[in-house]
């Protein structure tokens, strides 16, 4: 997926700014009054009032008890994008059969989307464990295997291109906050085809991914498979996920550019 790196508008419409403040709050917050709302953004309540009974209008927004929340209307069009996605389509099978043959671990589907990481897909072989990811999470690139992945890939201005725009910012003490430490990392992902991430999102969570193109060698997207770091870290478990990854990915590829 190609990347808009500057995109910001000329004449942004000041109402779509304020209509994005008020949905962030409610996505962070969850549910809350006017009175909540307007003081969080530090607005008139009977200016956040309007914008909450227009969204509640289109049903993006829905009131119950006197509060608001967002609406399932966003998980209707965000499926509706992920469904005519491409790559999504074509992957939607092998992530699944990649989760059932792993144990333990989640398997996730990957694209770029203005330089950060976005997840498509979501599957767990073992729901005893909490993942904090799921469809449409977004993450930086380089704290992330998938993001690794790509990002060696890419041509050196693009990489370049996404660091200038979103740092290098840690998560967890693991994560790489230096450019050169990352560029040495790439190289060593150019090499071996997958990329590793240890702990660097989440502290005792490692993931290992691999990189999906298309036939000219473009970037579709990246596959993971992460799980906790303690069987993440077997020797014979890590070669056979690299295996079972790199297989996975290798048939996407061929239902991909046999379309």
């Amino acid at each position: 997926m190609d990347s808009v790196m500057t995109d910001d508008a000329n004449r942004p419409v000041k109402a779509l700014l304020t209509m994005d403040e008020v949905v962030n709050v409610l996505d962070n917050a969850g549910r809350m009054g006017v009175t909540e709302i307007a003081e969080r953004l530090d607005r008139p309540q009977s200016v956040v009032h309007d914008y909450l009974s227009t969204l509640t209008q289109l049903g993006y927004v829905v009131r119950t008890n006197g509060k608001y929340e967002l609406g399932l209307h966003y998980l209707e069009l965000g499926g509706r994008v992920r469904d005519r996605i491409p790559l999504y389509q074509v992957a939607r099978p092998e992530v699944q059969r990649l989760a059932e043959e792993s144990s333990s671990e989640s398997v996730t589907l990957c694209v770029e989307e203005r330089g950060m990481c976005v997840a498509l897909d979501v599957v767990q072989s073992n729901e005893s464990i909490t993942y904090d990811w799921s469809p449409g999470s977004y993450f930086h690139m380089h704290l992330s295997g998938a993001g690794k992945a790509m990002l060696a890939s890419y041509p050196e201005q693009r990489v370049e291109s996404i660091l200038d725009n979103h740092g290098l910012p840690a998560r967890t003490e693991k994560t790489i906050t230096e450019r050169a430490e990352l560029y040495e990392e790439l190289e060593e992902v150019r090499e071996r085809g997958v990329s590793f991430e240890r702990g660097e999102y989440n502290t005792g969570m490692h993931t290992i991914s691999a990189p999906i193109l298309d036939e000219e060698g473009k970037v579709l997207g990246g596959l993971s498979v992460s799980g906790p770091a303690h069987r993440m870290n077997e020797p014979d478990v890590e070669a056979e996920l690299e295996d079972k990854l790199l297989s996975s990915v290798n048939i996407i590829e061929l239902n991909y550019n046999a379309r």
